[in-house]
């Protein structure tokens, strides 16, 4: 685990990976780590989790952290339970000097010891303009979708069309917030998306599995990351 972190930060200090167009990356930036807490070790996750945030939180450009507590995965669940961290970073720099400070501790290694990464993505909005999640996400109750995703080969220049139509119906639901598209450096696409409560949620999302605006979309992405997690 702690050597999937140091790739992700090689990755975000060189801005690019084999394959993938360089994707310029603007301040502040939000780290995604959606974690699958293994079997059995639900007390030590929690535990050693305090103790690593900790840390976490004494480090220079970290603004605001979120642990949110999954209750859907598409396409479907398992067995363990997953949460969702996010961390904001001020600038690209302090996560690179964070991370590299931070992975040779004990704290570290104990935490990671805990979970199965689905996900670890460090993110900057799409357009460039600065985007505060506490703006938006900001009671108990409310959700918050996370999906970390690529247009597949061949259909990339239909991921923002196909993405307008569906994201059109889906702000038409009622106890839609939000939502706001990302980039990755190597080019991936992470959504955020809120929602007022888990029952308009999934009332929404039952409506808009019928349309077909939702399945143009499907049918050009691949996701490798899809959690709804409620704030608590």
């Amino acid at each position: 685990m702690l050597k999937t972190l140091a790739l992700s930060v090689a990755v975000l200090l060189t801005a690019g990976v084999a394959n993938a167009q360089e994707t310029k990356m603007t301040d502040p930036i939000y780290e995604i780590a959606i974690q699958e807490v293994k079997p059995g070790m639900d007390a030590e996750w929690a535990e050693r989790r305090a103790a690593f945030l900790k840390l976490l939180g004494k480090r220079e450009g970290n603004e605001k952290d979120w642990t949110l507590k999954a209750f859907f995965t598409f396409p479907e669940p398992g067995p363990n339970p997953v949460y969702v961290g996010l961390t904001r970073w001020s600038r690209m720099a302090d996560f690179g000097a964070s991370a590299e400070a931070l992975m040779p501790t004990e704290e570290a290694k104990r935490f990671f010891e805990t979970v199965n990464m689905q996900a670890f993505v460090q993110v900057s909005p799409a357009d460039g303009k600065a985007f505060v999640l506490e703006d938006h996400i900001n009671a108990p109750g409310q959700v918050l979708e996370v999906a970390v995703r690529t247009p597949k080969a061949g259909h990339e220049g239909e991921f923002d069309a196909a993405r307008a139509g569906f994201f059109g119906r889906v702000a038409e639901q009622p106890g839609y917030i939000f939502d706001r598209e990302f980039v990755t450096a190597d080019g991936q696409r992470v959504v955020l998306i809120g929602w007022n409560s888990q029952a308009e949620f999934m009332t929404a999302l039952g409506k808009l599995s019928k349309m077909p605006e939702m399945g143009a979309f499907f049918g050009i992405i691949d996701a490798s990351a899809y959690q709804a997690a409620i704030v608590e």
